[in-house]
C-alpha cells in the first residue's frame, strides 16, 4: 500500500516544481517577443545589403578590396560560436554544437588550422570538455546581443584578414524559424566573395533585359568612386552578419525555453494527476480498510 503521507510530500514538491517552470515559461514568452521583433527586424536590411555586395562581387572584375580577395593557399580559418549563458532551453546548444564539431570536422578534412571565438557559457563549458581549444570567450551576453560587441568582433576578424593572419571566418548558430523550430546554421561571413547575389531578382531581370547586363555590372552608378564606397560598405556586411547572427541566436534561445517550460509544465500537471490518483486510492485503501477491522472487531464482540 502506498504511503500517503510520502505521496501528499511528493505532490506538493511537483507543485512547486510547475511554479517555476510556469514562470519561466513566462517570462521566456516575454523576452522571445522583443528578441523576435529584433531578428525579424534586422532580416531585411541584413540580406538586401548581403545580395548588392554579392552582385557587386559577381557583376565586376573592375572592383577590388581585400575583403573580397580569396587567400591561397588557405591556411587558418577562424569559427565563431553562438550559444547561451544558460540552460534549461532543451537541445538548443546541443544542436549548435554540433554544428560546430561537423563545421570543425570538415575543416581540418581540409588541412586548415581552426581558431575557435565562442560566446555562451555552455559552449565554453562543452568546448572544454571536448579538449577543443578556445582563443577567445565572451559570456553574459546571450540574452541581450548588442551592436557593440557584434563590431568589436567584426573589427577584429577584418583587420586580421586584411593582414592576411586568417584565411576564412565562419559563424555557427540557431537561426531562428518559428516559434517552436530552432535550425543551428554554420555560416561562412569571410570573405565576401562567397556571398551570393539577388538570384532571384536576376531570374525576374532575365526576361527582359540582356544576360550580359548583370554579367557586366551594368545598372550600378557610383559616387563617390567604388574604392571609397566599398571600404565603407564591406566592413558593415561583416558587422551586420556577426550582428544579425546574435539577434537570430537569442530569440532561439527564448523560443527553445519557453518550449522546453512548456512542456515541463505539461509533465508536471500530469505526474500531479497521477500522484493525485494514487492518493486517492491510497486514501480509500486505508479507509476500507479500517472500516473492516471495525467490523471485524463488532462481530468477534
Amino acid at each position: 500500500m502506498a504511503n500517503t503521507k510520502a505521496l501528499v510530500k511528493r505532490r506538493k514538491s511537483v507543485v512547486n516544481t510547475r511554479k517555476i517552470t510556469k514562470t519561466m515559461e513566462k517570462v521566456a514568452t516575454a523576452r522571445l517577443a522583443k528578441a523576435q521583433a529584433a531578428a525579424i527586424a534586422a532580416r531585411p536590411y541584413a540580406k538586401k545589403l548581403q545580395q548588392v555586395i554579392g552582385d557587386l562581387a559577381s557583376a565586376s572584375s573592375d572592383i577590388r578590396h581585400p575583403l573580397l580577395e580569396t587567400h591561397d593557399p588557405v591556411k587558418k580559418a577562424v569559427v565563431i560560436v553562438l550559444t547561451s549563458d544558460r540552460g534549461l532551453c532543451g537541445g538548443f546548444n546541443a544542436n549548435i554544437i554540433r554544428a560546430a564539431r561537423d563545421l570543425n570536422a570538415d575543416l581540418e578534412k581540409r588541412g586548415l588550422q581552426i581558431e575557435r571565438v565562442v560566446q555562451g557559457k555552455k559552449g565554453i563549458n562543452a568546448f572544454r570538455y571536448l579538449n577543443f581549444p578556445i582563443a577567445k570567450t565572451y559570456v553574459g551576453v546571450s540574452d541581450r546581443p548588442t551592436y557593440a560587441r557584434a563590431e568589436e568582433i567584426a573589427d577584429s576578424l577584418i583587420d586580421r584578414y586584411g593582414k592576411k593572419e586568417i584565411d576564412e571566418a565562419y559563424i555557427v548558430y540557431s537561426s531562428f524559424i518559428s516559434m517552436t523550430t530552432q535550425r543551428p546554421k554554420a555560416e561562412k561571413i569571410l570573405p565576401l566573395s562567397s556571398l551570393k547575389g539577388d538570384e532571384g531578382g536576376a531570374k525576374k531581370d532575365a526576361a527582359s533585359a540582356p544576360a550580359a547586363a548583370k554579367s557586366t555590372g551594368a545598372g550600378y552608378l557610383f559616387h563617390p568612386d567604388p574604392k571609397t564606397i566599398l571600404s565603407e560598405v564591406l566592413p558593415l556586411v561583416v558587422k551586420m552578419s556577426v550582428f544579425t547572427a546574435m539577434l537570430e541566436n537569442t530569440a532561439g534561445e527564448h523560443a527553445a525555453r519557453r518550449l522546453a517550460m512548456k512542456n515541463a509544465t505539461d509533465a508536471a500537471e500530469d505526474m500531479i494527476r497521477m500522484l493525485t490518483r494514487q492518493y486517492n486510492r491510497a486514501r480509500q485503501s486505508k479507509i476500507t480498510q479500517e472500516i473492516a477491522e471495525i467490523v471485524g472487531w463488532a462481530e468477534a464482540l
